[in-house]
């Protein structure tokens, strides 16, 4: 079997401090994009455009509704 490479262009980052490490602590609610924002990274979103508005949808065979007494 061949040892798996990362595509070209890119790179592994792997933890500092093992989870089975005496120096790691637990912390609950950790805001992951927050640490990764530390090291210069920012979310793909940032740079998309905002999403297009909503199309109303007029379906004449669709009718409403009516209360049944």
């Amino acid at each position: 079997m061949t040892k798996w490479m990362p595509p070209e262009g890119t790179k592994i980052t792997m933890p500092s401090v093992r989870v089975t490490s005496e120096n790691f602590k637990y912390q609950r609610g950790a805001d992951v994009q927050a640490t990764w924002r530390k090291a210069g990274w920012t979310p793909p979103s940032v740079t998309l455009p905002p999403p297009p508005p909503e199309k109303e949808v007029n379906l004449p065979f669709i009718k409403p509704l009516r209360a049944v007494k």
